[in-house]
């Protein structure tokens, strides 16, 4: 009574009448002719994408603002159901890891095969994203999931943040070796495999960062749980973009990142900064690459999974030298503290019986090497 009195004394008779009673509620505000656009724009250009997808849509590519429950409410209203629907199944219990406190004292990285550009080919997205802030430093496509993949997330990585103090990764080929050890305990074959020797192990003991292998998907939750947001927002962006292929969505990534973080990141629980610098003279185009050791002929030619390749050099036979592979650079020689290049005997690449080469180095042969040239490429 007291505050209707002082009410009163302000306003007056309105006092007693509710303040929402000439308000128009956010569900019936809108016209017919607006709801019926809305709908349209979701069957011919966004269909089965999540509300939450096409909420963001709206404002971004359209001009639209919508309070997104009153989308959610009008999309029900002409039938629309949610793409998504939660399960009601009671879900197993994991025992939570507790966040490190402090940003790049722990980097995740996995990587999630997905039909990505909605055109019933999987592809594979690389990524990176730091425990105590969830910013993902780092984003790739590639065609498997591979090490090219991985080395251009940590170099996105190492530019722009720095060197982690520690990585948490699975037991991947792309990092530990995938040979049998029946002898061992599981934490010894953990124990085994983070010093085992690999291009990986070797890159990370070069910077001094940890390796810790996980015992299971739970245990890089928070990298886990990114896959599923993206999921839910890429493959519906790149097909209104129409972008459909790996390059262009690799350059879209690359301007789509830092909107993502300002969005998603959180402050970390501690202000100390643990990224670390890269050293200086570290070569990251060396560093970067996938490695293979060749020996050319007295032609200067030499062979690598099957197909003939020469080495521009100016001393080019019988040298000893390491083939480089990286999404950056394509193909290259490096010998002696130098980078040369290397091309094609015949400017084919043909597959055969015995050749094994990965359908990642394949595309890579393809794109740097064989990209202005008419060829039978299979």
């Amino acid at each position: 009574m007291w505050k209707l009195k002082e009410r009163y004394k302000q306003i007056g008779d309105l006092a007693f009448i509710n303040g929402h009673k000439y308000s128009v509620p956010h569900n019936k505000k809108y016209t017919r002719s607006f709801c019926d656009r809305l709908v349209s724009l979701y069957n011919s250009e966004w269909p089965d994408a999540p509300f939450a997808t096409f909420y963001e849509a709206l404002k971004n590519f359209y001009n639209i603002d919508i309070n997104y429950n009153s989308l959610r409410l009008i999309l029900k209203q002409y039938g629309i159901k949610p793409p998504r629907s939660w399960s009601t199944k009671e879900k197993q219990l994991h025992k939570p890891r507790k966040e490190r406190p402090c940003e790049g004292e722990l980097l995740q990285l996995d990587a999630s095969t997905h039909d990505w550009l909605m055109n019933d080919t999987y592809i594979s997205l690389h990524g990176a994203i730091d425990d105590a802030t969830h910013t993902v430093t780092g984003l790739y496509f590639c065609e498997n999931e591979c090490r090219l993949g991985y080395n251009e997330v940590l170099r996105q990585t190492w530019i722009k943040y720095g060197v982690p103090e520690a990585v948490y990764i699975d037991r991947h080929s792309s990092f530990v070796k995938n040979k049998r050890k029946k002898n061992f305990t599981l934490t010894e074959r953990l124990e085994y495999s983070k010093n085992e020797k690999t291009h990986f192990n070797d890159l990370c003991k070069a910077l001094n960062i940890e390796v810790i292998l996980a015992l299971s998907p739970q245990g890089k939750g928070r990298i886990e749980r990114l896959w599923q947001t993206l999921q839910g927002k890429l493959p519906y962006i790149f097909r209104y973009l129409h972008i459909d292929t790996l390059d262009k969505a690799n350059i879209f990534i690359s301007q789509w990142l830092d909107d993502f973080n300002s969005r998603f990141s959180i402050s970390a629980s501690s202000p100390v900064y643990k990224f670390t610098p890269l050293p200086k003279h570290f070569d990251l185009n060396y560093r970067l690459s996938v490695k293979f050791t060749c020996r050319t002929n007295s032609r200067g030619h030499f062979l690598f999974h099957d197909c003939e390749f020469i080495l521009d050099a100016p001393k080019k036979d019988f040298r000893h030298f390491e083939l480089c592979l990286s999404e950056s650079f394509g193909i290259k020689a490096y010998m002696s503290g130098q980078w040369y290049n290397v091309r094609l005997a015949e400017n084919i690449l043909q597959d055969t019986i015995s050749d094994k080469m990965p359908g990642v180095e394949k595309s890579l042969i393809a794109r740097y090497l064989l990209n202005d040239l008419h060829s039978d490429y299979a």
